[in-house]
């Protein structure tokens, strides 16, 4: 191997070794883009995640805004037995909603889905709240990841084991369909993943 020397003051040579010690013992710096407050605390974005896009931003923006009206208001307080789950919104609420936070296929699908239960006298397609994939919700329900992918966004819930899928309106969004992943406390599979609009089309 060779090696070439490149003859340097010390003052230059410094500034070489410097950033390798520090390296090598562990220490990490980031710019003051790379960290960002979140309840409090300042977390580092690794340097290679890129910034979120202005339209990954809007979409992230648009459904914890939408999660935090429908769950999070209430998430801290639904466990107390002196509240008053009356005040717990239903997925019917997010249909009266202005402007529309649901496809036109969507209200449709849970209209039907409405008449179905009238109908039979019982549960049809639905037994769970399709909004938070639970018949008990717990803790607050934070978008934790965003993409895009064509016309569509995909916001990523874990606390609900859930994946949003969006579409633009205007300058706002839409929610066409919810995907599911079922699973038991300890993380393990109870069932299938499913997605609402086939559980709602049977």
């Amino acid at each position: 191997m060779v090696h070439h020397w490149i003859d340097v003051s010390s003052s230059c040579l410094l500034s070489l070794i410097l950033p390798v010690a520090l390296i090598a013992s562990g220490q990490q710096f980031a710019s003051p883009s790379t960290v960002e407050a979140a309840g409090g605390q300042s977390q580092v974005r690794p340097a290679t995640s890129p910034e979120p896009s202005l339209q990954e931003q809007s979409c992230q923006a648009f459904v914890q805004k939408f999660y935090d009206w429908y769950w999070n208001q209430f998430a801290d307080r639904a466990d107390d037995s002196n509240f008053d789950v009356s005040q717990l919104h239903v997925y019917d609420d997010a249909l009266q909603v202005k402007p529309p936070v649901l496809s036109r296929q969507l209200v449709l699908l849970f209209k039907k889905d409405r008449e179905c239960n009238k109908r039979e006298q019982g549960i049809c397609n639905l037994d769970f709240d399709p909004f938070l994939n639970s018949q008990d919700a717990r803790g607050k329900y934070l978008v934790n990841r965003v993409t895009l992918a064509n016309d569509r966004c995909l916001a990523t819930i874990e606390n609900g084991h859930e994946v949003t899928e969006l579409v633009k309106s205007g300058s706002s969004w839409r929610f066409v369909n919810f995907h599911y992943s079922f699973l038991s406390e300890d993380g393990r599979k109870m069932s299938p993943d499913d997605d609402l609009v086939r559980i709602l089309s049977q």
